[in-house]
């Protein structure tokens, strides 16, 4: 495995791990600080003490924010131990289901005290806005309960929660929330005429809204495996930044890349930061960052850098079921589809990869699912081989006809209605499969422990020959016909070849790369490479940095 790979998942590892740790004891934040330094010193030496560097850095940083978090206790936790009567204004800053809604305090003003401006956060009952939306106030400020649903809230970075007797809320005045409330109402608009349950369902599946759906079909969908639909997530984002790379492909690469990101985070503003959207968000601007930069990105370095980021910024997210389902469905994928897919050849191709696809997603979250809900769905693979299909045209047509009824809502709603049988199609996939009597089986919780150990094992098998099998799949596309004929062959300090490097269009695009990795290729063992252009070995190099 290449020692890169190494290091960013084990800092991942490592900053979850003192994330916890400093939540839960936030008065070891100084000796932890005075550790900090000589792990830093060990990032400037090489092999495994910059590895072991790198992680012990990463548990410092993350064990530190976690208890700056955990132990300051702002105007808003302290007053609300007295149960005060308040008027507040804010903004809503996210929909967390069953948890409520997070809004921002502004204003906060309680007869006989001081009025207070920035005062925190709070979580109102229930789902009283999108994100964005100006929220006014009068009610109770409440103290955060020391049960699992209060700690989940103060994890989420709550500092108390309101019970409002009034409520208003204000739509955005103007900037990205504005736009984005205006498709939100646009979908609604141009859905307006489609039969309930199926507009409800494209809500689900363009914005990841559900409040339209009954409790029923809710469960259905949960049963099938299906309920990933219901939420929007990496799919989603694929699917939107995959339709505008399409429709600007005749771009040059800087107007594309300014489109991709524009059109991200206006998604993102769209249906809300949750902790998938985010995740995949990341990963998102990231690949956009390393086609800018003319550099590939590699998913799983991707995957680590994006988690690295949210549990920096966001330290509560080291406990959110729905960020360790996302990522570890993400890793599956990259990890296991392709073999997966190999092995399923005897299908037809279109058939395959979506099936592969969908079998190393639901293996990888498996341990997740058992260990957070006691249950799993058995149907799952074949209710997502028959629904996900449907998925991207759903989420793009949903887009489209949103964004065409802000102009006009009849030529909404004219673009809505082919989509009606798409979601029916989707529909009638939840039900059937939810009929099946062994559709979802339920198991003891600590199970996901015992089914974490395969899952692990097989992961570390797999990640052992990552590099090997990257290496033979650029050597297969370099043995494709009419494919560039200008690579790198690698050897190591032995002399031994190492494979040959991705093929380029032209000699100096080859030596242009080698420019740009030879580091990188340098710590996966290559010690020279060997520049091969039109079947002739031009001349060869060496890597060393001496």
């Amino acid at each position: 495995m290449p020692p890169t790979l190494i290091r960013v998942w084990l800092a991942v590892v490592f900053l979850a791990s003192g994330t916890i740790y400093g939540w839960s004891r936030p008065t070891t934040l100084v000796p932890l600080a005075c550790a900090a330094a000589p792990a830093a010193l060990a990032l400037m030496l090489r092999g495994p003490v910059r590895v072991a560097g790198v992680a012990a850095l990463a548990f410092v940083l993350g064990a530190g924010n976690a208890a700056l978090r955990a132990h300051d206790r702002g105007p808003l936790e302290v007053m609300a131990h007295d149960v005060p009567r308040c008027t507040v204004t804010g903004r809503v800053l996210e929909e967390a289901g069953g948890l409520g809604t997070l809004v921002a305090i502004r204003r906060l003003l309680c007869p006989g005290r001081r009025e207070v401006s920035d005062a925190g956060t709070v979580f109102f009952d229930g789902a009283v806005g999108h994100a964005g939306s100006g929220i006014r106030a009068q009610g109770w400020l409440l103290p955060l309960t020391d049960d699992g649903f209060g700690r989940a809230r103060r994890n989420l970075g709550a500092d108390a929660s309101f019970h409002s007797v009034e409520l208003d809320v204000l739509t955005p005045p103007g900037g990205a929330f504005a736009v984005a409330a205006s498709i939100r109402q646009g979908l609604h608009t141009a859905t307006a005429a489609l039969q309930a349950r199926r507009a409800a369902l494209l809500h689900g599946l363009t914005i990841g809204e559900t409040s339209g759906l009954d409790p029923a079909t809710v469960e259905t969908f949960r049963r099938a495996g299906l309920s990933h639909l219901l939420a929007v997530s990496g799919t989603n984002v694929a699917i939107v930044l995959g339709a505008v790379a399409l429709v600007a492909r005749r771009l040059p690469l800087a107007p594309r890349i300014a489109l991709g990101a524009i059109c991200l985070g206006l998604f993102v503003v769209t249906v809300g930061p949750d902790p998938s959207v985010l995740r995949a968000a990341v990963m998102g601007a990231i690949g956009l960052a390393a086609i800018a930069w003319g550099r590939r990105a590699e998913p799983l370095h991707a995957l680590g850098l994006a988690i690295l980021l949210l549990l920096g910024l966001r330290p509560g997210l080291v406990f959110s079921a729905g960020l360790h389902l996302s990522a570890a469905a993400t890793a599956g994928i990259v990890l296991w589809s392709a073999p997966l897919a190999a092995r399923l050849s005897w299908l037809p191709r279109v058939a395959a990869v979506p099936l592969a696809a969908t079998l190393a997603a639901q293996a990888a979250v498996m341990p997740v699912l058992l260990a957070t809900f006691g249950e799993v769905s058995l149907i799952a693979p074949a209710a997502n081989l028959l629904a996900v299909p449907v998925v991207a045209p759903a989420t793009v047509g949903g887009l489209v006809a949103a964004c065409s009824a802000i102009i006009h809502g009849g030529f909404g709603g004219a673009l809505a209605r082919p989509l009606e049988p798409l979601a029916g199609w989707v529909l009638w996939v939840a039900d059937t499969g939810a009929a099946v009597p062994w559709a979802a089986v339920s198991v003891p919780r600590p199970f996901g422990l015992v089914a974490a150990v395969p899952v692990l094992l097989q992961a570390a098998r797999t990640l052992m020959t990552w590099g090997d099998r990257t290496r033979r799949a650029a050597l297969a596309m370099s043995r494709v016909p009419n494919m560039p004929d200008y690579h790198w062959v690698l050897h190591d300090v032995s002399g031994k070849d190492l494979g040959p490097t991705q093929p380029c269009p032209s000699r100096g695009e080859a030596e242009d790369f080698m420019g740009r990795e030879w580091a990188a290729l340098l710590e996966e063992g290559a010690h020279s490479a060997t520049l091969v252009g039109d079947g002739k070995k031009l001349y060869t190099m060496g890597l060393t940095a001496e």
